[in-house]
């Protein structure tokens, strides 16, 4: 894959982003049962406290199928669901990433421009805003979302992909609040990404 970090890429991405589900307000009869299958799999993981987010570390993509398949036989409350995505780290081991999130408020818009910033260790990160073109509405509702949730932990969804607190980092640049995600495969990044158009933001939008 040729990465440019100099253009805008023309990309079709559905992100939501949700809360993720916190063990206090759970559904109590539930809390066993979900929590239980999240730590009973025979991997080194690391449990996100209060907030049900699972890392399993140093994982191979076979075995984060399995246990995929695995998770999603568990059944889940109405109003949650469960979602799964990749972190590389700069020795690029795997690791899968869970949540268990909660679908009464997201936040949900359409990107169709991104771009490419360079992490710490000279790896590519996902780069993108919410204003798109001329509109600031979906910024400013994004913000509003920000203010509103706060005391929650957050995660972004790309296309189905998940991606966790860790990895997110918000630019609060005026008028523009960047989202650089961090520590991502590069086969994810293939995914996501198509060749670069060098017209103009407004065209792209067009």
């Amino acid at each position: 894959m040729e990465i440019s970090y100099d253009c805008i890429y023309a990309v079709d991405w559905n992100v939501d982003i949700y809360p993720v589900a916190n063990i206090c307000t759970f559904p109590q009869e539930s809390v066993d049962k979900v929590v239980d299958a999240m730590q009973s799999i025979q991997k080194k993981f690391l449990f996100g406290g209060n907030h049900m987010l699972c890392y399993y570390l140093g994982i191979s993509q076979q075995e984060a199928l399995h246990i995929k398949d695995y998770i999603e036989n568990v059944d889940l409350p109405d109003g949650y669901k469960w979602s799964f995505g990749f972190f590389e780290n700069e020795k690029q081991k795997l690791t899968l990433i869970i949540a268990v999130c909660e679908l009464k408020t997201p936040f949900s818009d359409t990107i169709w421009q991104a771009f490419f910033e360079k992490d710490s260790f000279g790896n590519p990160s996902i780069g993108f805003s919410f204003r798109q073109g001329e509109s600031e509405e979906p910024l400013t509702k994004y913000g509003e979302y920000r203010i509103q949730h706060k005391n929650n932990a957050l995660v972004i969804e790309i296309n189905g992909w998940l991606f966790a607190p860790t990895q997110i980092n918000q630019l609060d640049i005026p008028n523009t609040q960047s989202i650089t995600i961090r520590y991502v495969p590069i086969c994810i990044l293939e995914e996501l990404y198509k060749p670069p158009f060098y017209q103009d933001l407004e065209v792209i939008v067009e």
